[in-house]
């Protein structure tokens, strides 16, 4: 990239609905905290109402009328792009020719040859590139995942997951567009359990081959709302995900995951802040406390990235720290993650689940393009 932005980091957001919203509290948190350090300044939707609230809570912000005035803005430096995923390729293209620095929700595109002229366009430009997969920042997760690494827990065997949802189109992930063809990528596989694909390749390295299974129950034609996948990792264990959109309204959007390795065993029910259920061995179950949780997450996310210390009050808000780390890259003081080419290879993955379950056999991912 260029050289670091030394100022305050001044970001438009295309895109006014729900992950919008979420990201501008997100920056008002981190502008809070660091004073000086990022301000919304450009907002641009297609609902120019939703437009001007959100650029109300900014006291520079003003909604534009198109996305292309951001592009245009010689004073912003970077875009979010928080619409509908048929818009994504356009927009982060557009923001790229523009010189923008580029925060892009997933999944990156409507597909992986959309998803890698991103990430071209972005790196062609030496610009800086991060996209939403947030289960990166998952306090429970990150621990679980050091846990199994460490020595002492012996050669992994299994990981199961289970992901499931409010069919997102009402409720507290309401976004009409979700049942929509021609402006979705599909169901819930990649426009939800992308985040999981690409958690269980950070937490438990690279996926071989996998074999998927899918319905089409409640949603739109095409979009997908029952899944289940099944994975050989590279390292010869296996796991297992299944992704469900349901219409049980008052069910909260919930994670659990279940990893064996030869002397442990780690179970959690949110992918939150824990608590963590852990055995060991020949001892009985124990719980890891949210609060033990956070003071090890803490100590993971600082050792890594210490300029995030003075946002260590939100660290239980995973979008919190992962629009903490893509600012503090823009300012030099730490590495951005995950990248544009981190997006890609999660959208190859779940391609490659459709076409197994299109097919009914299993795909290696191995050398996959």
């Amino acid at each position: 990239m260029g050289s670091p932005i030394k100022r305050q980091v001044r970001v438009g957001i295309v895109g006014a609905g729900l992950i919008g919203r979420t990201h501008s509290l997100m920056l008002r948190l981190l502008a809070d905290a660091v004073p000086e350090s990022v301000a919304v300044t450009r907002v641009y939707d297609i609902d120019a109402a939703a437009a001007d609230a959100l650029a109300s809570q900014w006291p520079e912000a003003r909604s534009c009328a198109g996305a292309e005035q951001i592009f245009d803005d010689g004073s912003v430096d970077a875009v979010f792009v928080c619409t509908p995923t048929a818009t994504h390729r356009e927009l982060c293209l557009g923001a790229a020719a523009s010189g923008k620095h580029v925060f892009c929700e997933k999944p990156l595109a409507m597909n992986s040859a959309e998803a890698d002229e991103i990430r071209a366009a972005i790196e062609r430009a030496g610009l800086v590139g991060q996209v939403g997969l947030v289960l990166r920042f998952s306090p429970v997760y990150t621990v679980i995942a050091a846990m199994a690494a460490q020595e002492g827990a012996g050669r992994m065997l299994a990981v199961t997951m289970r992901d499931d949802q409010d069919f997102p189109v009402r409720g507290a992930h309401a976004s009409k567009w979700r049942n929509q063809p021609g402006l979705t990528a599909g169901g819930t596989l990649i426009e939800h359990s992308v985040h999981d694909f690409d958690a269980f390749a950070w937490m438990f390295g690279p996926i071989r081959r996998l074999y998927c299974r899918t319905r089409v129950l409640n949603g739109a034609p095409g979009i997908e709302d029952c899944a289940v996948t099944e994975f050989d990792f590279e390292e010869g264990f296996h796991g297992q995900l299944t992704s469900v959109w349901h219409r049980i309204l008052n069910r909260p959007s919930n994670r659990r995951i279940e990893v064996f390795t030869e002397n442990l065993f780690l179970a959690c029910d949110t992918d939150g802040a824990g608590p963590i259920v852990i055995q060991r061995g020949e001892g009985y179950e124990e719980k890891i406390t949210e609060e033990e949780v956070m003071r090890r997450y803490q100590d993971l996310v600082l050792r890594e990235r210490p300029c995030l210390s003075p946002l260590r009050h939100a660290f239980r808000i995973p979008y919190a720290v992962q629009d903490a780390t893509f600012v503090a890259a823009l300012r030099g003081e730490c590495a951005p993650g995950p990248g544009i080419d981190t997006g890609v290879a999660a959208q190859r993955s779940v391609e490659a689940a459709y076409r197994s379950a299109a097919s009914g056999v299993a795909v290696d991912l191995i050398n996959l393009k």
